[in-house]
């Protein structure tokens, strides 16, 4: 009987070989189904759209083969330049290609580059008449050609390379109308491309060119459900040969957050400490590998301090707000602080936030509401936004406060250093 190691059943960062769930939509279709049947229909843009760390790398990563991918994010994304200059690297498509060519009746291309074998045999035979025009019997002549936008578009077809852009939403405006125009020609022409988005990012292509309306096959990626989750830690520990209590696993469930990434790396830590540091199964042991969890997230602690302390405007006249345990914050604390407390939540009214504050202030303090608590919410996005760019954390619209980075409520929640800046 095999022995499985712990880090080849919870993969967090990678591929999960042992603990993958294949999910299903509402309708009963499988995720993998919809994107494999929706690569197929030719001419369409696919979008995925799910929440930060949810699955959609791992969904596309499972269906296209390694080899047929070009991977770009829209954060490292510029300019149109940028673009075509990430797709020809990823191509390993030179600046210069050199073709031989023979008489017209035996006509040959040869590429003096590295590159694909097939994919050059096939734009090569698509230029070699075009450029052996005129050419005498047993002559050959040598065509520099430059490397431009039709030949990478020519490359990605042939070769049948699926183009995936993370982020569409980071890329700046006059590009994405750059790219969604380019994309609505090219599509019809054969190439394959899937965007990953957030939720309420899913139709920004189309925003940006209504002429790709009814050309977008939609793939949204539901939330997690906890019965899913626990298909995670179920079928690993089970593997593992490891018995997790019922209770533990609802725990696990609960702080995870809806991300199974998160469920992979909390699952992973508890079963080092068992397996390996021989610890009892407990609920103890599972809020240590909690705090192991967190300890891979330490790049939050700086951007975290920086939402305590708020603008540095108003900063010496912000209102000081006594809680209920007898120490005091200020606004931008207690809105933190908020985000924190049971349940964990990922999308928050302003009522609610309102009501979380309500619920660790002491009696008869009144908590921020209407444009005030706007404010320390706007200001608290652009913060953590300035901080890391790159990465999606907040967002703020029509008076609900999402939470997109799963990791970032867990860090909230576990790690107990960052309060020092919040309560006084």
């Amino acid at each position: 009987m095999k022995k499985y190691q712990v880090a080849d059943v919870f993969r967090p960062n990678t591929m999960p070989l042992y603990t993958y769930i294949n999910r299903q939509e509402k309708r009963g279709t499988t995720y993998e189904t919809k994107l494999k049947r929706a690569l197929q229909k030719v001419g369409s843009l696919i979008a995925i759209s799910g929440g930060s760390k949810t699955g959609k790398t791992v969904l596309y990563r499972k269906v296209v083969p390694e080899d047929k991918l070009i991977e770009l994010s829209g954060a490292q994304i510029n300019s149109v330049e940028d673009f075509w200059q990430q797709i020809a690297e990823s191509l390993r498509i030179p600046d210069e290609l050199s073709m031989a060519y023979a008489s017209q009746e035996n006509k040959s291309g040869k590429v003096a580059a590295n590159g694909k074998t097939s994919i050059w045999a096939m734009i090569t035979a698509s230029l070699s008449g075009e450029f052996s025009k005129g050419t005498n019997q047993g002559e050959t002549i040598t065509q520099k050609i430059m490397r431009n936008n039709t030949l990478v578009l020519k490359a990605l077809i042939a070769g049948d390379f699926v183009l995936v852009i993370d982020d569409f939403h980071y890329i700046n405006l006059e590009t994405q109308l750059y790219l969604s125009r380019i994309l609505k020609a090219e599509l019809f022409n054969g190439l394959k491309v899937i965007l990953l988005t957030l939720p309420h990012r899913a139709d920004d292509a189309i925003k940006r060119n209504p002429d790709l309306i009814g050309r977008t096959v939609f793939i949204n990626l539901l939330p997690w459900t906890k019965e899913e989750l626990e298909q995670i830690a179920r079928k690993g520990f089970d593997l593992l040969k490891i018995p997790i209590p019922d209770e533990q696993i609802a725990h696990i469930v609960r702080e995870s957050a809806l991300s199974p990434q998160l469920m992979q790396e909390n699952c992973y830590n508890l079963a080092i400490r068992i397996k390996e540091e021989h610890e009892e199964v407990s609920m103890e042991a599972v809020h240590r590998a909690f705090g192991d969890t967190v300890e891979a997230y330490q790049h939050y602690k700086e951007n975290v301090q920086r939402m305590c302390e708020g603008p540095a405007k108003g900063r010496s006249r912000r209102k000081e707000y006594h809680l209920k345990d007898g120490r005091h914050c200020d606004t931008y604390g207690l809105f933190l602080l908020s985000l924190s407390i049971d349940p964990p939540m990922m999308k928050l009214t302003a009522s609610e936030i309102h009501e979380r504050m309500t619920e660790i202030l002491a009696a008869g303090e009144t908590a921020p509401n209407g444009m005030n608590l706007a404010n320390v919410v706007k200001h608290s996005e652009s913060i953590i936004k300035s901080s890391v760019p790159a990465l999606d954390t907040l967002e703020w619209q029509n008076s609900t406060l999402y939470i997109l980075d799963p990791f970032l409520l867990f860090y909230l929640r576990w790690d107990e250093e960052w309060k020092q800046y919040a309560i006084k």
